[in-house]
């Protein structure tokens, strides 16, 4: 059995690189990884997704941070609606973090792999089927932000799943569809985590629902793989780039429906 830090360092690098790369912070990869991990945990077996979700939202604040970091530096950001949308993620983040602790283990993986598997098959349909031309509008993003906000919080993800592949088909070019996603996991994943440090059970290696080695391991190296992914996402073929994130999260999909 591979002991549990290297697991940590693993899951940091690759959660890091898809952060970088995909834009989807990294919890795509830490969630499913810490559930498989702690599944038969004691301690932690009972509630063990509200665990990974609270942990991977919080090495979420990290990955989000440095790829955004990345982008700004190399000014790539230009949306001027982002103030909006990220609002507006906060405001479903928020109602989130109220509705996870009623939630079972069970309900929690299944929606986390279903709604993976959907989202693989909307970045799989042709650009000429699926994008618009016309630029999502203030309401829209309001209204749209808050559901992402919402779900992504109770899966612990970034909000990049949902927030890549709606920006695609509103118009916005993928490459820069990623750098959105990057800015507006910052509000997701620092209330989600925060929220569920505050009302999950505290012991000696966890702040409520994060789980604290797990979080400084992956943290430690993430940041340096999502300053790379962030880098290679704008030298890749855009829709290259958006089919390797539609077989990543087929991936995840089936392995979180146990297929």
């Amino acid at each position: 059995m591979m002991p549990l830090w290297v697991v940590f360092l693993l899951v940091g690098a690759a959660g890091g690189f898809t952060a970088g790369l995909f834009g989807v912070g990294g919890g795509l990869v830490i969630v499913p990884t810490l559930y498989f991990v702690w599944r038969s945990d004691a301690l932690l077996g009972p509630e063990v997704m509200h665990y990974a979700v609270a942990t991977s939202l919080a090495c979420i604040v990290i990955t989000s941070l440095t790829s955004s970091w990345t982008h700004w530096r190399a000014k790539r950001l230009q949306f001027e609606p982002i103030y909006w949308l990220a609002g507006a993620v906060g405001v479903g983040s928020v109602s989130a973090v109220l509705l996870a602790n009623w939630l079972p283990t069970q309900g929690l993986k299944i929606g986390f792999g279903v709604f993976a598997l959907i989202t693989c098959i909307s970045m799989l349909r042709k650009p000429s089927q699926a994008a618009s031309s016309t630029p999502p509008g203030r309401q829209e993003l309001l209204g749209a932000g808050t559901f992402i906000g919402h779900i992504s919080t109770l899966l612990g993800v970034s909000g990049g799943a949902m927030t890549v592949p709606y920006l695609v088909l509103r118009g916005v070019d993928m490459r820069q569809a990623v750098v959105i996603s990057s800015a507006v996991a910052i509000p997701i994943s620092t209330i989600g985590a925060v929220g569920l440090a505050l009302t999950g059970p505290s012991n000696a290696q966890t702040w409520g629902y994060v789980h604290a080695p797990a979080f400084i391991g992956i943290s430690a190296v993430s940041i340096v793989f999502a300053h790379w992914g962030a880098r290679l996402s704008q030298r890749m073929d855009k829709r290259k780039l958006q089919k390797a994130f539609a077989g990543f999260l087929a991936l995840v999909a089936l392995h979180m429906l146990g297929f």
